[in-house]
């Protein structure tokens, strides 16, 4: 393997951890969306903090308003993805949320105007077919495994209005002031949702709080700044067909850590969804 993609296969294998430390934190899904959105924020702003001071102050009030948007979106997107993760299997979860490209170019459609392809939509059809088939495998397991998939195919149109919403930002803002700002706003509509459903944020042992720590680090700093370097030196799609590792990476280490089987309905349907994402993003090469 060239050494251009170690960074890419290292950051698979680091994001393909993010539903592992989910499930062994132990906590409520929003004290561990906090958390996770949190500690990163903390970790990131000393390096980031000077760029976004210079910055943030030149933007228009839509710009500003976009920010926010972007930020109470991605945190809809933890919340919903990582709760999703206490009703359905490893496997389907992630397979779920990683339709998000397919949710992103559909949104460009409605609210950018954006041309969509024949091979798109036939991806679309895909997608839903995949989805379908793990819906009916999880349909026999009860109504609680249809709620883990709704949540995580919530976490994927959350994150996919994250995407959109925020395309003209990453123009106006340097990289590292965008991410501050969104993922500060993540945290703070995490805590006051929290608030909200009265989950409380403190009290947790300390092998929790580190395991939260390593949830920030790993799959969020460590996984998420390895694609964004990657980016630099390698075409989108090529990075888009790495990072289908995540689902079977993720289901993988589920069967390590938690001897969790994938169903074959969930294991068909995965393999519909992730020929989709296959045929998507070959279809960004033309």
């Amino acid at each position: 393997m060239k050494a251009v993609y170690l960074p890419l296969a290292l950051a698979v294998l680091c994001i393909s951890t993010g539903s592992i430390l989910v499930r062994m934190a132990s906590a409520a899904p929003l004290a561990v969306a906090f958390y996770r959105i949190f500690f990163a924020s903390v970790l990131l702003a000393p390096f980031a903090a000077g760029s976004a001071l210079r910055s943030w102050p030149s933007l228009s009030p839509r710009a500003r308003g976009l920010l926010l948007v972007s930020g109470v979106a991605l945190g809809l997107h933890f919340a919903t993805w990582i709760a999703s993760l206490s009703y359905t299997s490893v496997a389907a979860s992630v397979l779920l949320v990683n339709t998000t490209p397919l949710f992103t170019l559909a949104f460009s459609r409605v609210f950018l105007g954006e041309g969509v392809s024949p091979v798109v939509v036939a991806a679309m059809g895909l997608a839903l077919a995949g989805a379908g088939l793990i819906a009916i495998g999880d349909w026999a397991q009860g109504a609680n495994s249809l709620t883990g998939d709704l949540l995580a195919l919530a976490g994927a149109v959350t994150m996919s209005l994250y995407h959109v919403i925020g395309r003209g930002l990453r123009a106006a803002l340097p990289l590292d002031a965008y991410i501050l700002g969104v993922w500060a706003t993540a945290a703070a509509t995490l805590a006051g949702l929290s608030l909200a459903a009265q989950v409380s944020l403190a009290g947790y042992p300390p092998r929790t709080y580190l395991l939260l720590l390593a949830l920030a680090v790993v799959p969020t700093l460590g996984g998420h700044g390895l694609v964004n370097r990657s980016h630099r030196h390698l075409p989108a799609p090529t990075v888009g067909l790495f990072l289908l590792g995540e689902p079977v990476g993720a289901t993988i280490l589920a069967y390590f850590f938690f001897h969790e089987v994938p169903s074959a309905w969930t294991l068909a349907g995965g393999a519909v969804v992730l020929a989709s994402l296959v045929l998507l993003v070959t279809a960004e090469k033309g």
